[in-house]
């Protein structure tokens, strides 16, 4: 006590100019009961923590800066690509947030429980797609017509048709079809992938030239000779040699024989077969073929034709 009053002693240092040292001060009991209220409130008025954004790539993130954030808190962001743009990652304090996923749309974040400033980091990138196309589309394609498939793709990487690598920088193939076949394209973006299809529906083999000629293997019937009018002037049955050949129409283009070991190639533009080039008028239905090239015969311009018909009810190429 000092003069009969209860005093508290204080000790406390300062840093301010000439002031700076250590201090001893005694104060009366009822002054230092103010000067505690004044001490707690100022304490109470200390700032709070500072989170700041960092935005990288295109895109925009509100608010950029939120200051004396209390202990405990949480901060809101609403965040926004640009158009062609994806969020693709927020990084707190340089730790990526796994709970936040690749999304080109507007989309909110709440940073919870802030304890210390936080850099807040939020990464904007183009956004990945992957488009595939067949055409023909929308129909039932004929058997062994050929179709185009085609892709487009942006910002990814190790890209697939049906599980083989595509070429990115020639984007097609043409392909010919001879079952109803699903078309897969996937493409990656770290640990994303992104997958289209497109389904075509193939006909059977009675729907097409080319799966008329191909399907079954074929054997000699008849020759004869017709005019320009379709009249028959002559027919009549090989020999049992010609007879026993069996010709091999292959899917590929190729033709095999059963008498040879020869491979010849076949191609069909409309109402002609060409044969190693040498072309022939072509007559197929589903049980008989009618090859035909012009010749003199009793001095006159006609056909000779040559008609075939099933060797086997096996497929030639069996799937």
């Amino acid at each position: 006590m000092v003069n009969g009053s209860p005093f508290f002693f204080i000790f406390g240092s300062s840093s301010f100019g000439p002031l700076s040292g250590f201090f001893f001060y005694a104060m009366p009991m009822r002054k230092c009961f103010c000067f505690v209220v004044l001490l707690l409130a100022l304490a109470s008025c200390q700032k709070g923590h500072m989170v700041t954004v960092t935005v990288h790539g295109s895109g925009s993130v509100s608010p950029l800066q939120v200051a004396d954030v209390p202990t405990g808190e949480s901060c809101s962001f609403s965040i926004t690509p640009d158009p062609g743009h994806s969020l693709h990652a927020l990084l707190v304090n340089g730790s990526k947030d796994p709970a936040v996923t690749l999304t080109n749309s507007a989309t909110s974040y709440l940073l919870t429980n802030i304890t210390a400033d936080v850099v807040l980091g939020v990464q904007f990138i183009p956004t990945p797609w992957i488009k595939l196309t067949v055409e023909p589309s929308g129909i039932v394609l004929p058997y062994g017509d050929t179709c185009t498939v085609s892709w487009e793709i942006a910002n990814l990487s190790m890209v697939y048709l049906n599980g083989e690598p595509v070429d990115t920088y020639r984007n097609k193939k043409v392909l010919r079809l001879f079952a109803d076949t699903k078309f897969t394209l996937t493409g990656k973006f770290g640990d994303y992938t992104f997958t289209e299809e497109q389904e075509v529906q193939v006909g059977d083999w009675t729907t097409s030239t080319f799966g008329l000629v191909s399907y079954y293997p074929w054997k000699y019937k008849a020759l004869s000779v017709s005019s320009f009018e379709g009249e028959i002037l002559d027919y009549w049955i090989p020999d049992p040699e010609l007879l026993s050949w069996v010709f091999y129409y292959h899917r590929d283009g190729k033709i095999s024989y059963s008498f040879t070991e020869e491979i010849a190639s076949w191609l069909i533009e409309g109402d002609t077969i060409f044969q190693n080039r040498e072309p022939f008028k072509l007559q197929v239905n589903q049980n008989e073929m009618i090859l035909s090239y012009q010749t003199m015969y009793n001095g006159e311009l006609i056909w000779f034709d040559m008609v075939f018909e099933h060797a086997s009810d096996t497929p030639t190429d069996p799937d």
